[in-house]
């Protein structure tokens, strides 16, 4: 305005350093903001709060503090003592006759009877919900059973931090502007005029150390609690009121805080749990400052969405969603505090807000960036959200969200296959009989299995490991085996990952299902005998497909053959590639969008085993039969395969070499090689290879590669050759 100034004022006492510190912030923007409008906020490079206000030309800065310190020295202690006190509870006293009193804010009706100011901080802490009796409320989980704690209670502790802060009131400075009349005491701490005994979750309390090694084994009020600071950490917290939501597949309402998330389940033992909440409390700079206003509107209309469909609803959930929102978003940081249960309770433990670091929003590229998106079917699906049947299954889930907090915080390959392993583990163990698939049949449920996950955003994810390591590469191929389907109705052969868990794949609307009842067939995909679990893979995805016109054995991602000799040769660890081959198989191949990259085959023409080139072109003659003719269908190929043994494989081999012979080879043109043609020798397998053949056949391989195996095989009509010139080797 014309005629004044702006003065920018530094509150060096606001910090993250605890979740009251920076709550405080909170409570002297609500208690500023309304009595000067206009005034701007944002947070410096150390996360202290700045103001700037509008003064009149005749002050300068230390008058503006003044008058900021008695603005805010009388406005808190209003709050406290009028508006706070009629939410206390009454205690009972039998020599008055009176009977105890719950606090108003737990009752809906008991909060339509206050003041309309005082209602509506009652209805802060206490949501009401609108139950069939009217009545009920949720607490705020700022305030943990409406603010009751063991035998104190939060609107007590205001009314004692009131009184206690009005004989203390250049205490006031330090709070604000961590100066003021104090020195500070031997052991670093500021000597305020007056403290409180507890600052319940918001302030670390007073600490006990035993045993350290010095004379002094017990140490008491490390950590002091100013009653101003509590005062203000209150204030700010009654900012971030509450609302009834609707579930995203539901219709009933459920009580949401804003920026208040459900944390992991921890079990404390004897099947004891302990539901832990996340604050993400948002701070910005100087860039984009607001108003009070702005910044109420803001938080009211925040949304932390993983897709366009699919909103947050875990903390796991909502940092990687914030990570990914871009410049565009309202808040620049997320201060990370998770309640726990770290105070000594009579039940259970009291919590206690501590920092667990921040969440940057849209400031990391790449896969950090996608990770909302490469989550987003979780969301969309709520596949996460069944598991709120009991605590158990919440403990259960703990891995995951803990596993996309370190995909936040550390962004990498091994940070996303992390994900991917907990994932899998999770869905595994609600599909397989077990106790976590019993928790669903007890509550008359059938679990869901995991959604498809968009292949292309997590292959961009893994793409180090996909460029470094063999067995990814061979895990990715095996994994993205496709489906094939019957020429007339609905029967067919699903991806490969309804041979590695009970689950269908549904056509019409790309998900997985859970049969019922579940499949006979005994699934062994467990990793206890990778090779076992390969050769049973093989075995019956080529029985389910007998009546079929195409082997289910088509990728939708191909390996070198390279990586293919790499792997008989031994040196790709088969227990790592049977756990990547089913963290791939999760991704979603069958949708076409994914099937728009193939990797060519490499310059140089691999080393491999005659053996296997013949297994490998006669095993391609099912996968893509030529026109108007039928997969090869003898069985006792694959059926000696499945055995494994050094001598079956000699012998499958050797029936597949003639088979070639018969039908040709794999070609581009017409006529195809064949009889005379086609290279005659007597493979020789090592007993180590044998078993990996089985593997090594159904990695898909390019056509280039096809070719090249095939162009091996085949013996012009005017030459004659010997296994030795085929320039492949047993």
């Amino acid at each position: 305005m014309e005629g004044e100034l702006m003065t920018t004022i530094v509150f060096r006492g606001v910090s993250p350093r605890s979740l009251g510190d920076l709550l405080k912030g909170y409570g002297i923007m609500a208690i500023v903001g309304e009595e000067w409008p206009d005034t701007l906020f944002w947070w410096d490079e150390a996360f202290h709060l700045v103001a700037e206000k509008q003064t009149d030309p005749s002050e300068d800065t230390k008058t503006a503090k003044k008058d900021l310190l008695n603005v805010i020295r009388e406005r808190v202690l209003n709050w406290a003592e009028k508006e706070m006190t009629p939410l206390k509870p009454r205690r009972g006293d039998k020599r008055k006759g009176l009977s105890r009193q719950d606090s108003p804010v737990k009752s809906a009706r008991e909060q339509d009877k206050l003041e309309p100011k005082v209602a509506l901080w009652a209805r802060t802490v206490g949501l009401p919900t609108f139950d069939r009796d009217g009545d009920g409320t949720e607490p705020h989980p700022l305030f943990p059973a409406h603010g009751q704690e063991g035998s104190g209670d939060y609107f007590s502790q205001i009314e004692k931090a009131a009184k206690a802060a009005v004989s203390a009131p250049e205490d006031l400075k330090w709070s604000l502007f961590a100066k003021g009349n104090a020195k500070g005491n031997a052991k670093g701490n500021p000597a305020l005029r007056s403290t409180l005994q507890s600052g319940y979750l918001f302030f670390p309390e007073a600490m006990k150390r035993y045993a350290t090694g010095v004379k002094e084994w017990e140490r008491e009020k490390d950590a002091p609690v100013s009653p101003w600071c509590f005062l203000l950490a209150l204030r700010g917290a009654m900012l971030l009121r509450g609302s009834l939501r609707r579930l995203r597949w539901g219709r009933r309402n459920y009580p949401a805080f804003p920026f208040v998330f459900e944390g992991l389940t921890v079990e404390l033992g004897a099947g004891k749990y302990f539901r832990n909440v996340e604050l993400h409390l948002p701070t910005w700079t100087a860039n984009r400052p607001r108003t009070l206003a702005e910044f109420e509107m803001q938080v009211r209309q925040f949304q932390a969405r993983l897709s366009a469909r699919g909103f947050a609803a875990t903390a796991a959930e909502f940092r990687a969603a914030v990570v990914g929102r871009g410049a565009g978003a309202a808040f620049d940081i997320f201060h990370r505090f998770v309640l726990e249960g770290r105070r000594p309770g009579q039940r259970q433990p009291m919590r206690q807000g501590i920092p667990r670091g921040v969440t940057r929003v849209g400031e990391t590229g790449g896969a950090s960036g996608r990770l909302r998106l490469m989550l987003a079917p979780l969301a969309e699906t709520g596949w996460l959200d069944q598991f709120d049947l009991s605590d158990k299954l919440r403990a259960a889930r703990a891995r995951v969200d803990s596993a996309i907090h370190v995909a936040v915080d550390e962004p990498g390959f091994e940070a996303y296959r992390g994900v991917l392993d907990a994932l899998w583990d999770l869905n595994r163990s609600i599909l397989l009989s077990g106790a976590l698939r019993r928790d669903f049949e007890d509550a008359r449920r059938t679990p869901r299995p995991l959604p498809p996950l968009p292949a292309r955003l997590w292959e961009e994810a893994l793409q180090d490991a996909l460029n470094s390591y063999a067995c990814y590469r061979l895990g990715r191929a095996i994994g993205s085996i496709l489906g094939v389907k019957a020429e007339s109705g609905n029967a067919g052969v699903g991806p490969v990952l309804e041979h590695m868990l009970p689950v269908r794949y549904d056509r019409a609307t790309g998900s997985w299902r859970a049969p019922d009842p579940p499949p006979s067939r005994p699934l062994r995909w467990a990793g206890l005998d990778p090779l076992a679990d390969f050769k049973a893979l093989l075995w019956y995805r080529w029985l389910d497909s007998a009546d079929f016109d195409h082997l289910p054995f088509q990728g939708a991602r191909c390996a070198p053959l390279e990586d293919v000799a790499a792997l008989l040769r031994g040196e790709v660890d088969v227990r790592e590639l049977h756990r990547l081959a089913g963290l791939f198989a999760l991704l979603d191949w069958q949708n076409r969008d994914s099937d728009t990259f193939q990797p060519g085959a490499s310059g140089s023409v691999a080393t491999v085993p005659p053996a296997y080139a013949a297994l490998r072109l006669w095993f391609e003659l099912g996968i893509r039969p030529a026109p108007d003719s039928r997969p090869p269908r003898d069985g006792e190929v694959v059926r000696l395969l499945s055995i494994g043994k050094a001598e079956q494989v000699q012998r499958a081999a050797t029936r597949a070499l003639s088979r070639l012979r018969v039908d040709g080879l794999p070609w581009d043109e017409e006529p195809r090689p064949m009889g005379k043609a086609v290279a005659c020798f007597e493979p020789v397998v090592p007993e180590f290879e044998a078993p990996r053949l089985a593997v090594a056949l159904m990695v898909p391989i390019t056509r280039k590669d096809m070719r090249a195996l095939s162009r091996r095989l085949w013996v012009p009509m005017e030459e004659t050759k010997t296994s030795k010139e085929l320039g492949v080797t047993s």
